[in-house]
């Protein structure tokens, strides 16, 4: 018999802050936004004390957070990402099929696990999982992904676990489970399905009409039908290879020159050139875009965006940034206020597929000078080395005044412990 396991991270960014600070444990917890603009993840004590409406303004905010000593932080995504593949390398250990389905989130296949307590299993995950990352998970086992869903949801009120297996419990469960909190059934699919008297999961799978409601909500709103009932419709999906990848960002201040712009965007080709290398892949394009505050209705408006391609695949920071800026050429328009940047690298494909330009003999690509590169700064910190086209004093960078110290990837900000 085969079963699906959905392991999810409980309140992932808070959860990362908590790890390497205990004194908050137990305390409300806030994530905020680029640049501290809002709130996007709140702990259960938070949400507890009335937060958690995602993308509130902080301004909104600080009243309320001083008055209930909720701990607050800038979104640190360096630590969260590395928090992150740390949890996956964990859940590798528990099958050979898994599913990295979001950044805090995975599914496990769990083939030939007849002989095994899938409770005690569930237990085992979220154990290890807590012991080598500090990071509390819920674990839900079903027999499809629609199902494990469910019973990750509901794995809070179970100390972390729940396993569906016995068919009429499943039933009882999904005769109180909302439609319109069923994974892959949106607003607009349960307004539908509302309109046909399916309030609850329970009525969703029982339905007979079937022609109709793949007419309604397409193939894949029958797939999730037919997961309900405990067919397996939706598989582990191998992991594909990116078609884009990129940088971009809100400007901590406004930006009004075009040296400023070629410094941020210079520096989005640097992330991203490093991206690249570390899946071993190239690109042969390259978009970028600037554009001003579009909630200052007072400030004249504009968005401009151009791309440049190369002949062949590259994955060198150097020749990226040379792309960017001559796009930047083409689309600058000076007397605005620009607020936001970015860069996306555009038909990714594997180093070895890498089709070179036949006529050029000496091809510009610095691989080993970016391999270099990226050695150095992982051993001794991030931009520890880069071009100076993304200058030094970057006034323009994202406002983060509650960021916490990059514990893991930072020599500077490794936790110190005084013994004695």
């Amino acid at each position: 018999m085969k079963y699906f396991g959905l392991v999810d991270c409980n309140s992932f960014y808070c959860s990362c802050e908590r790890v390497f600070r205990p004194e908050i444990r137990g305390r409300p917890v806030i994530v905020l936004s680029n640049n501290d603009g809002c709130a996007i993840a709140f702990t259960k004590e938070a949400k507890a004390l009335g937060f958690g409406e995602m993308c509130e303004p902080f301004y909104k905010l600080k009243d309320r957070i001083k008055k209930h000593n909720v701990a607050v932080f800038s979104s640190n995504y360096t630590l969260y990402d590395n928090l992150s593949r740390r949890v996956m390398s964990i859940l590798n250990g528990f099958t050979p099929c898994l599913e990295i389905y979001s950044v805090d989130e995975a599914f496990l296949e769990l083939d030939g696990f007849d002989k095994y307590d899938l409770l005690e299993y569930g237990k085992k995950i979220r154990s290890d999982v807590l012991q080598f990352t500090g990071i509390p998970v819920g674990v839900g086992i079903a027999k499809t992904k629609v199902l494990s869903k469910i019973a990750n949801k509901l794995s809070k009120k179970q100390h972390g676990v729940m396993v569906f297996k016995d068919d009429e419990e499943i039933d009882q469960i999904l005769k109180s489970f909302p439609v319109k909190d069923i994974w892959g059934i949106g607003y607009a699919s349960s307004t539908k399905l509302n309109m046909l008297g399916i309030k609850t999961a329970y009525d969703f799978k029982m339905y007979k009409d079937e022609q109709l409601i793949q007419k309604l909500l397409t193939k894949a709103g029958r797939q999730v039908q037919d997961e309900l009932r405990g067919i397996s419709c939706l598989p582990i999906e191998e992991a594909e290879d990116k078609k884009n990848t990129g940088n971009s960002r809100s400007f901590g201040s406004s930006v009004y020159t075009k040296s400023e712009l070629r410094e941020a965007l210079a520096d989005f080709c640097t992330n991203s050139a490093a991206k690249l290398r570390a899946q071993d892949s190239v690109c042969f394009s390259l978009t970028v875009f600037i554009q001003t505050n579009s909630f200052n209705d007072n400030a004249p408006q504009y968005y401009g965006t151009g791309s440049q391609n190369f002949i062949s695949g590259t994955s060198d920071t150097l020749r990226l940034i040379k792309g960017s800026h001559q796009v930047l050429d083409n689309i600058f328009k000076s007397g605005y206020e620009y607020k936001k940047g970015g860069v996306l690298l555009n038909h990714i494909v594997p180093r070895t597929e890498n089709q070179m330009d036949l006529f050029d003999e000496h091809s510009d690509d610095n691989e080993k000078l970016g391999q270099v590169v990226d050695l150095i700064n992982k051993r001794y910190g991030a931009k520890t080395i880069q071009s100076a086209a993304c200058g030094s004093n970057q006034a323009w960078r994202t406002i983060a005044n509650f960021r916490s110290p990059k514990y893991t990837n930072a020599w500077k900000d490794i936790l110190r412990i005084k013994l004695g």
